[in-house]
């Protein structure tokens, strides 16, 4: 299995997804992120949230022209990706003392304990595999809120090669999550409007289901299993 550094620093350098703004691809540009970045201060505000991972981070292309509100209500935000080139990039040109980038595989290291956890535009390029262990690595953290990417017309979810990519509606199998606390329609437009259920769901991440060894090994004989039907 190739290494998830080298899937997504190739991804980063080629500029994979072919977006003219952002290296994140089209979803992050500022057309696509309109709704949301009038959303998520607000939630800050609702969810008195002060303190934020925002994993992966990408290019901070969107999310710096919303950092003057992020300052306004956030004691700390972090923002981490496994592309270290992308984390020495943002924290020259946009560090400060509330504002800190550090180089992050959130498949296999415990991310800091914050109020918020957000992973946008990320699930969706891994595998199931890959996705319990985000899962696990982010209730050891001990963080409270997770804010994620879920499509709630999607059905059945489906698994990919890490760095592929394919909608995930996470309260189906094989996720379960319960019903989210909040949904935000990001109002997308991408694919000919066939993505118009794409949300970002809010999520207490202690009453998320606990993936466990079991869990993948269960998932990959499901898949055998198929795949010889």
């Amino acid at each position: 299995m190739e290494e998830l550094k080298n899937i997504f620093n190739k991804i980063a350098e080629e500029n994979h997804w072919g977006d003219a703004d952002s290296l994140s691809g089209s979803g992050s540009n500022l057309v696509q992120t309109a709704t949301i970045r009038q959303e998520i201060p607000k939630l800050l505000r609702q969810y008195h949230i002060k303190t934020m991972l925002d994993a992966p981070c990408g290019d901070f292309f969107w999310m710096r022209t919303i950092q003057a509100e992020l300052d306004q209500q956030l004691q700390q935000y972090y923002g981490g990706d496994i592309v270290e080139k992308l984390i020495a990039r943002n924290q020259k040109e946009f560090g400060s003392h509330k504002t800190a980038f550090l180089p992050l595989d959130i498949t296999k290291h415990v991310a800091p304990t914050v109020d918020l956890i957000f992973t946008r535009d990320c699930l969706v390029h891994l595998s199931f595999e890959n996705i319990y262990q985000v899962i696990r690595q982010y209730k050891h953290s001990k963080s409270k809120y997770l804010l994620t990417t879920t499509f709630t017309r999607q059905t059945p979810n489906k698994d990919i090669k890490d760095g592929d990519w394919r909608t995930l509606n996470l309260q189906l199998a094989p996720f379960f999550f319960p019903k989210p606390l909040l949904l935000i329609n990001e109002n997308c437009t991408e694919g000919d409007g066939n993505y118009g259920d794409k949300c970002l769901g809010l999520w207490e991440i202690d009453k998320l289901p606990n993936f466990t060894r079991w869990s993948i090994f269960y998932t990959n004989f499901l898949d055998r299993w198929k795949q010889k039907m």
